[in-house]
């Protein structure tokens, strides 16, 4: 259960933005519960659902249990009920703590003014008109989600990449209900997920699934990019989740190499005639390899490990090692994503060739956009298609970091003690040797229907040349489910030799990998080489745009076939037109004369 704390923090939070009761408001009326169940009715009439957001949810709580008490269970209902993930125990229990936890500051004027930003409203008032300029600005902090660094794009032609939607957030497993409840804002609560969800992903070493015939482990590769102070810090406090795993395994290591220093030492000691044999040393054990380790430290690492967590905040340690040792390291990254065997020359007196047989390496990585065009230095580059990205963006307004976290203690120590409670759980569920992990039929039927469109809709975007990320994304949304379920696991204590996927889980990976896909084309576009002379980076999204208009209209056009294809492909007329003028500066159209145009792009 969320703590007191942290609906107390939302509280103070929304105190200087929610309107307070004025004459003339909905809350002045002795009509109130009237004026409730009328903008129920309609809520309902129009299937608008205000509560997909959680701390919107939340208020509506509060709302409502500060206007009515336990009265206001039914209408809770009665609004909870339109989002498509309703549960009526769920939605009691958060009543219950709305009323537990009410302090008074937030009034039903809140309920309405989250009715009218859906485009539902009964009552029109300047408090209303103010608090929404007001929480405009407020939300441009969170919701704008495009690197500033990378794209700069007119709103209806780069719309803001987008965020997780906020309804999943409620009927995730229980740790990473958690890990994101503690976050504020809607970027925060994606990024701690889809970090968590990597992170974690390194260390159920028994699940596993089998895809095309092949051995798929849950291991992932993630990339955050963002401008500095876009907050990818945060991303650190997902590595506590597994530090104890890591911590463990460092300490036998350690204690081992302790042990080899003092055989070794009494072995050099030995006298004539003992015929001590020479120690051996002992095998690397960690589960957090080093960013900076060379090609072949890392393939020792994992040839003795066999499953390890390549886990770094700072994106130049990894550029610096990758561009130094660039070949080896490509290689091995390559095969480690999908198990592929790899070998090693090793180092030494005896210089032995070993192989690496299955290797699981999940990755988790931010950095600036600059530093995912040095890492990854093109869209031709196999590495680009292994990774899961997910941009960010720097607010504009500055923040209260005095603000609490949902809780008085730091978030260090509530992400260590979550972290203790799943190595608990991973040392339970290593005792079952594997865990086979499957899709019901019905789920088979809708993951292939789900990547056949989005595979034609990357070919129509792209082509041909990002048909291998329509693949690779589909391990991703196997390898995502696989540690949705496990932590469903977690939650109910029973663990089973074979396991199949709840029908919630599945639907939440799609929401994630639908979103995931779109982050993927945009880092696609910024790398393309191939986009048009003169069309600068800051312009690659719109030029994936500008590709799709211009495959689409015929050779020779006019200003009717324009309006066409606006229609067809969901884009406003300004738009065509606005990248139909790029396309003339680009050399890619020439206008013949008024109204008609002939394409020299192919």
């Amino acid at each position: 259960m969320t703590s007191p704390d942290f609906y107390n923090a939302l509280l103070t939070q929304s105190q200087s933005t929610t309107p307070s009761a004025q004459a003339g408001s909905p809350t002045s009326s002795a009509d109130t519960a009237t004026k409730v169940e009328k903008l129920i009715d309609l809520l309902k009439s129009s299937h608008t659902d205000i509560t997909a957001d959680y701390n919107d949810w939340l208020k509506v709580g509060f709302a409502l249990a500060s206007e009515f008490g336990e009265s206001g269970r039914r209408y809770f209902h009665d609004i909870s009920s339109i989002n498509q993930g309703y549960s009526q125990t769920e939605s009691d229990t958060k009543f219950t703590e709305c009323l537990k936890s009410d302090s008074g500051r937030t009034d039903i004027s809140t309920l309405f003014y989250l009715a009218k930003n859906k485009g539902i409203t009964l009552f029109s008032h300047d408090t209303l008109d103010h608090h929404t300029r007001s929480a405009n600005r407020t939300k441009g902090q969170s919701d704008k989600n495009v690197p500033l660094t990378l794209s700069e794009e007119d709103p209806e032609e780069m719309p803001p990449l987008p965020m997780f939607p906020e309804d999943i957030f409620r009927t995730l497993p229980g740790l990473l209900q958690k890990v994101t409840a503690l976050m504020h804002t809607p970027q925060e609560r994606s990024l701690i997920l889809i970090g968590s969800i990597a992170t974690l992903s390194s260390a159920l070493l028994p699940m596993k699934t089998i895809y095309f015939g092949k051995t798929i482990y849950p291991n992932m590769y993630l990339f955050i990019p963002g401008p500095a102070g876009a907050g990818k810090g945060k991303l650190d406090f997902c590595f506590r989740l597994v530090k104890p795993i890591h911590k463990e395994k460092l300490e036998r290591w350690n204690t081992a190499k302790d042990e080899y220093k003092k055989e070794y030492a009494r072995y050099k000691r030995q006298r004539k005639g003992e015929n001590i044999d020479p120690p051996e040393k002992p095998p690397i054990q960690l589960l957090r390899v080093p960013a900076n380790s060379s090609a072949t430290s890392f393939a020792q690492a994992m040839a003795e490990n066999g499953n390890l967590l390549l886990f770094e905040t700072e994106g130049d340690t990894v550029v610096n090692t990758f561009n130094s040792d660039f070949g080896n390291y490509s290689d091995s990254f390559r095969k480690a994503f999908a198990h592929e065997s790899f070998g090693y020359l090793r180092r030494g007196d005896d210089g032995e060739e070993r192989e690496i047989e299955s290797p699981r390496l999940s990755t988790v990585l931010s950095g600036t956009p600059e530093q995912v065009k040095s890492l990854i230095r093109d869209a031709e580059n196999g590495l680009l298609s292994r990774f899961m990205f997910f941009c960010i963006n720097s607010s504009s307004e500055w923040l209260d970091g005095f603000e609490s976290y949902g809780e008085d203690t730091p978030l260090e120590e509530t992400f260590d003690s979550i972290g203790a409670e799943f190595t608990a759980f991973t040392k339970r569920l290593e005792s079952i040797q594997q865990i086979r992990f499957s899709l019901s039929l019905p789920q088979i039927g809708k993951f292939n229907d789900f990547f056949a469109s989005e595979k034609e809709r990357m070919q129509d975007f792209n082509g041909d040349r990002y048909s291998a990320s329509s693949h690779r994304l589909a391990w991703c949304f196997l390898r995502i489910a696989m540690v949705l379920t496990a932590l469903r696991m977690m939650d109910s204590g029973s663990i089973t030799e074979t396991i199949e996927c709840s029908d919630i889980d599945f639907a939440t990976t799609q929401a994630i990998i639908r979103v995931i896909s779109r982050h993927n084309d945009y880092i696609f576009n910024v790398l393309d080489k191939e986009r048009p002379e003169g069309i600068a980076v800051a312009d690659s999204y719109s030029s994936a745009t500008r590709k799709s208009i211009l495959s689409a209209l015929p050779g020779y056009f006019t200003t009717t076939d324009m309006k066409e294809i606006s229609q067809k492909i969901c884009k406003s007329l300004r738009t065509v037109r606005r990248q139909i003028a790029r396309a003339i500066e680009a050399g890619e159209i020439q206008q013949v004369k008024h109204g008609e145009y002939k394409k020299l792009w192919k």
